[in-house]
Order: C-alpha cells, then structure tokens, then sequence
C-alpha cells in the first residue's frame, strides 16, 4: 500500500516493500534450490536429491528475512544526504558486518538443528564457508538497501486530469488549503499551513497554531492523521503529527532519535521509529 509523505508525495509503506522483499528472497532460494539440485545430479551422481539443496536455501532465507531491517536502516543512512556521508559509509560498513556475521551463524545452526533433527550427523563448516558466505552477503545487502532505498524514496504522483483540464486550471487561481476544526459546539475553518503540530491529549487531539492558538478536537490521533496527510504532514512521535513546513532546524541523537526546532521557537522531540519521515529534511 502506498503511503502519502507531502501535498504531491507518494511511496509505498514499510509493510509494502517488507512484503516485496520477502517475495523476492523466497523466489531466489527457489532458483537456487532447482539450480543447487541439478549440480548436485551432475557432479556427484545423486540424481532426486532435492531436499539437501531445499533446506540449505530455506535455512538461509529466513535468516535473511529476519535481518532485513539492518539494510533498511542502511538505506535510512544514505537517504541522510551528502553532508552525513562518512556517517553513512561507516555506519552501513558495521551493519553489513553484523548483518553478514548474524545470517552466517544462524544459518550454520538451523542446518545443525536440521540435520540432526532428521538423524544426521552434520557440523556447519563455519571456517571453510565464513569467506563465501561473506561475499555473498555483501551483495544480498546491498541488493535488499537498494530496494528499499528505491521504494520509500518520494516521487511525484502521476497526473490525474486531461490536459484540457490542466490548461483551465493553470488559468485559475490556486485555491487555498482548507480543514475544518470542530472545537467543542463551534466548528472552526482553518489553514492548514498555519498548523504547526498536532498532539494525542487523552480523548482529544490538539491543534497548536501560529501566534499560540490552541484548539481541541474531539477524535484519534489516527483519524486527524487521514486528513493531514494530504496537506503534508508527518508522524515523528507516537503521540505527535508536525507540519514539516514549520521546521527550521533537526537534530540527531546518538540513539537514533532526533529534536525538531520550528518557526515558532517550540522544540518537538522526534521517535527513531519515525526518523524515515525527516531523514531527507537537511538533506
């Protein structure tokens, strides 16, 4: 499913592109399972043997679905621009290294698992298969950072109207933005660039607009996220949605969370879990 980042933004969500890189790992393992059978025929004269070659596949695929969020924060790191790039190569250096060195030992000890479950007697040859193993993984993750890197990069969603009708509308004035904001038994119409934040508050969610004004709407989080999106708004905590027009400055911590500082001098703290909605703000 795609996800809305800006007034013209589209990407697939998170959910979206796990799905289509775990379809992609399973469709590999499943060449490579035929591919491994037949060699197996061919040079060692075991004809039929595709079990061997099924369970070394899967037991590498689950592996490395499991450990494919270490290349989405890969493909995070380089979405940080220009001005973090050592920060990007180091960082993504020691998550390929953990990531290599994770899928190795957990590969090596679900085929132990395996094979001794079924009545062999097997030992993974971790020193003969380490290098191998290693090479291969550079390139699965960067493959896996690429994808992701592509999927969740905003573009610019495809036009809707006939040109006829885009002439007429180019003829026009741009109509301004528009939300409503019921405020107890008053409804209030407001400009959607003029909302700086949006809060959780108890059964409530609050509106902060410019010059300090404050309006309360009785609703989820949720629900007034559905109806900011369009208008470009993001989620940077669990409990607060901030209008990325009104950011004038980010700041990273070291554990991955960051600090928003807007026009109107408030500073908002920011979840790591939704760094992806400000990574590309400096950059």
């Amino acid at each position: 499913m795609a996800e809305l980042t800006g007034g013209d933004k589209v990407r697939l969500s998170a959910v979206a592109v796990y799905a289509i890189v775990t379809i992609l790992i399973a469709i590999s393992c499943t060449v490579n399972t035929f591919s491994n059978a037949r060699d197996i025929s061919w040079r060692l004269g075991a004809p039929h043997n595709l079990w061997e070659p099924a369970l070394w596949e899967l037991t590498s695929g689950i592996v490395v679905a499991a450990l494919t969020p270490l290349a989405r924060y890969g493909a995070i790191l380089i979405r940080g621009g220009t001005h973090r790039l050592l920060h990007a190569v180091f960082g993504n250096a020691a998550l390929l290294v953990t990531y290599s060195a994770l899928h190795i030992a957990g590969m090596g000890l679900l085929r132990e698992l395996a094979y001794r479950g079924s009545g062999f007697a097997y030992s993974y040859p971790w020193a003969q298969e380490a290098l191998y193993e290693f090479r291969k993984d550079v390139f699965a993750y960067a493959a896996i950072a690429v994808v992701f890197w592509l999927a969740e990069r905003p573009t610019a969603t495809p036009a809707r109207t006939a040109s006829i009708e885009t002439d007429v509308a180019c003829d026009a004035p741009a109509a301004a933005p528009e939300l409503w904001l019921r405020d107890g038994r008053l409804s209030i119409l407001a400009n959607p660039n003029e909302i700086v934040w949006v809060g959780s508050a108890g059964n409530y969610v609050e509106f902060r607009l410019v010059g300090g004004r404050t309006h309360l709407v009785r609703a989820t989080l949720q629900t007034q996220e559905e109806r900011l999106t369009p208008f470009g708004f993001v989620r940077v905590h669990r409990s607060r949605l901030v209008n990325p027009r009104r950011i004038v400055a980010l700041e990273w911590r070291s554990s991955g969370d960051f600090e928003l500082r807007l026009d109107t001098g408030e500073t908002i703290a920011g979840s790591r879990r939704f760094k992806a909605a400000v990574a590309g703000i400096a950059s």
